[in-house]
């Protein structure tokens, strides 16, 4: 393949993966579904239009409407009910006893006391100022324990530590700068702390010492556990923000499906009722009038499982990222650098 082949199957490949990251992760969830939404209604519009068939005589002489309704109705109650039924799962935590909220409590104060201890000041209780705390310190750390082995004898260890410092600073100034305006309750927070490679970092740091542990003094080793210890609890902090995240979504999911569940079944119901073969007689720009009303019937019938499909991609794609929680990596991801959320 010649160089201008490959550079625009390189181009063509970037546009994919940026297309597909845009729908599972960057899009607002209620704008993907209003696109999909719209992208049924023109489907069965343009088939309706082109069909050789006329619409009206295929709905005179069959029961698709009557089908095709009655199920919307149906699907529509049903997941209404589930929807009602998860959020109250979700709100169940809210709910529990006076012990069970202290418990809460007191882990959630131990953890930032374990924090602090090692940021050296009183975290801000903001989530990205929280993270960006952490990064920082990361970054303070891997300085320190690059001054530490400064004077070391061992050149191999001295290059091996520079370039874990320089790789920690390349990562946590992407992720700082992302949590700069960042604000929770939007996917900005949680999409930047996710490409904080710390499982990765956990390891190297970990291996460097190990590899050098006889060319170590006191001094450096203490290095090596205090960056070793910022990094393990990045992963609690990023799993504990995602889960808040996570419950935060569901929240608003449940809130806006049930907004537009009701009219869609509104619509199913009418529709069920009181459409037929000799409704809105006319054309409109050359199509059917019936064609374009139960085109656009059937597409807000379906817009609250197009809610469902916009929030679970995103959610499943956060939480294939994030399944573990220690310094483990499940699939191969880079060592720095932004990682492929999606695969």
């Amino acid at each position: 393949m010649n160089d201008t082949a490959s550079n625009g199957v390189a181009r063509d490949r970037g546009h994919g993966e940026r297309l597909r990251r845009w729908l599972l992760l960057d899009a607002d969830r209620r704008a993907l579904t209003g696109l999909l939404t719209l992208g049924l209604f023109l489907s069965i519009a343009i088939a309706g239009a082109t069909n050789t068939t006329p619409f009206r005589v295929m709905v005179r002489e069959g029961t698709h409407l009557e089908r095709l309704f009655q199920s919307f109705t149906m699907a529509l109650i049903t997941g209404i009910t589930v929807v009602v039924g998860l959020n109250q799962l979700v709100l169940s935590r809210e709910l529990g006893s006076l012990d069970d909220q202290r418990e809460r409590m007191a882990g959630t104060m131990e953890f930032r006391r374990d924090a602090e201890a090692l940021l050296g000041s009183v975290a801000s209780p903001e989530p990205a100022s929280f993270m960006r705390s952490f990064v920082a310190s990361c970054v303070d750390h891997a300085t320190n324990l690059e001054d530490a082995t400064a004077g070391n004898a061992d050149r191999e260890l001295r290059s091996d530590v520079t370039d874990l410092a320089d790789r920690i600073e390349a990562q946590s100034t992407t992720i700082d700068d992302r949590l700069a305006d960042a604000e929770f309750g939007r996917f900005e927070v949680v999409r930047a702390i996710l490409n904080y490679n710390h499982s990765w970092l956990i390891y190297r740091t970990r291996s460097i010492r190990t590899e050098h542990t006889d060319s170590l003094g006191e001094d450096e080793r203490a290095a090596f556990d205090d960056l070793v210890e910022v990094l393990k609890l990045f992963g609690p902090a990023r799993q504990h923000f995602k889960a808040l995240y996570f419950r935060w979504e569901l929240v608003n999911f449940s809130r806006t499906i049930l907004y537009i569940g009701v009219p869609a079944l509104a619509i199913s119901i009418l529709s069920l009722l009181y459409l037929d073969p000799n409704s809105y007689a006319g054309t409109t720009a050359g199509v059917e009038n019936l064609v374009l009303i139960v085109s656009a019937a059937a597409a807000v019938a379906a817009t609250p499982f197009f809610l469902v499909v916009a929030y679970i991609v995103r959610l499943g794609a956060v939480a294939k990222r994030t399944l573990t929680i220690g310094p483990f990596a499940l699939r191969d991801t880079p060592q720095s650098g932004e990682l492929d959320l999606e695969g």
